[in-house]
């Protein structure tokens, strides 16, 4: 009986990294990635330019923590392959072979290496799940808008269904009568830049902040970028997300697992380690989108 149970053990370990041999597994030239939002040009007569010097939609984890392994495995990170240069995302995973993201993550690449189950980027780990997803699988905001990145929502179908470990699981989503979770205290995940001017983080990453109310947000951002469908957290003290982290999760308790309430979009460049708040995609504002865009 012990050797069956091993057996079985094995079998199930294998089917955890399908495809180990193929393209998505090849190791990570990190000197040749950089954050979406630093790809050149990307914000180019955008509203944030006029707002603050540099001013940055994506985000990295500052002031956080390293997180305990496998305490997230809805987290997600996402390499896209571009014409020059290769950009990093963070995701969740809401189903076995969707994905969920910012839309200003994947929108103009070739195609994108999903990895899921990670906690060392710098490592292939046993527990990682890879997929590769080509542009024809992307669904975007059909309203998004790149000039102030209303609507920085998408889904990424796998080509082949991930399989449920300890290290790999879905996120529970917000719904629509959720209310506007202010003063709630949320927590943000991912491996982008740990302080200005620093390299993006080889570990996961959290951080913890208040999330503010939508007016509090606006009066830095301007109605324009801050509407109903935005969620924003305080980052007093140099304390939030950065550049690397967009589409990752800002969550909040739901028991004894997280519900999922904002994917990472925005933020003031004139620094990560600044007070300004940071700006989410408000999940409960997208849902019937999101339910329409699953496959």
């Amino acid at each position: 009986m012990k050797l069956l149970i091993l057996a079985i053990f094995a079998i199930a370990a294998a089917s955890a990294v399908e495809n180990f041999d193929g393209p998505e597994w090849q190791p990570i030239d990190w000197a040749n990635v950089v954050p979406a939002t630093e790809y050149p040009g990307f914000w180019d007569n955008t509203v944030f330019a006029q707002l603050f010097p540099k001013t940055s939609r994506n985000r990295r984890i500052v002031g956080g923590q390293e997180a305990t392994r496998n305490a997230h495995p809805y987290q997600v990170a996402q390499i896209h392959q571009r014409a020059i240069l290769q950009t990093m995302c963070g995701g969740s995973v809401i189903s076995p072979t969707v994905i969920l993201t910012a839309a200003h993550c994947p929108i103009n690449s070739v195609s994108t290496t999903v990895i899921t189950g990670a906690h060392n980027m710098n490592q292939i780990e046993p527990t990682q799940q890879r997929r590769t997803v080509q542009a024809a699988n992307y669904r975007l905001h059909a309203n998004y808008n790149s000039q102030n990145l209303n609507n920085d929502i998408a889904t990424m179908i796998l080509p082949t269904p991930l399989t449920w470990t300890a290290s790999v699981q879905p996120i529970a989503l917000a719904q629509a009568n959720a209310g506007s979770f202010e003063n709630v205290i949320g927590q943000s995940t991912g491996w982008g830049r740990v302080a200005d001017g620093a390299g993006s983080s080889p570990v996961l990453r959290v951080v913890t902040n208040r999330i503010i109310s939508n007016a509090e947000c606006a009066a830095v951002f301007g109605a324009a970028v801050v509407n109903h469908a935005v969620i924003c957290i305080d980052t007093t003290g140099g304390r939030g997300t950065c550049q690397g982290d967009s589409g990752g999760v800002l969550s909040v308790p739901n028991g004894a697992t997280r519900l999922q309430v904002g994917i990472t979009s925005f933020g003031s460049s004139a620094g990560c380690e600044m007070s300004f708040p940071a700006g989410f995609e408000r999940v409960s504002a997208q849902i019937n989108w999101i339910n329409n865009n699953m496959s």
